[in-house]
């Protein structure tokens, strides 16, 4: 079974820096996500408000996703990323028709 993670968010600076901050971290992370069943990360920003951050990751396994989320270095990446916590929802497919 594969798991759709979203997090919606405020950025807490604007969009360049926060790109920027947001590249570093995950560019050191990504090996250790992808070990944990990290499949895709994508990174979408409102074209009406650039501060509202959607990222939306695929997962192979839910056991990787928590443990990868809740290692100290991702909290303290989310705290630094992000005004306030961000709303973190965990998917599964539906398998309804779609196109």
């Amino acid at each position: 079974m594969k798991y759709t993670v979203t997090i919606r968010g405020r950025l807490r600076e604007g969009p360049a820096a926060a790109k920027k901050y947001h590249d570093d971290v995950t560019r050191t992370t990504k090996d250790a996500a992808k070990q944990a069943g990290d499949i895709t990360h994508d990174v979408y920003l409102d074209p009406q408000d650039q501060r509202a951050f959607l990222g939306v990751d695929t997962w192979s396994s839910l056991e990787g996703l928590q443990k990868f989320a809740g290692s100290p270095q991702i909290k303290d990446f989310f705290g630094k990323l992000f005004e306030g916590e961000p709303e973190v929802r965990v998917w599964v497919d539906s398998e309804w028709n779609r196109w």
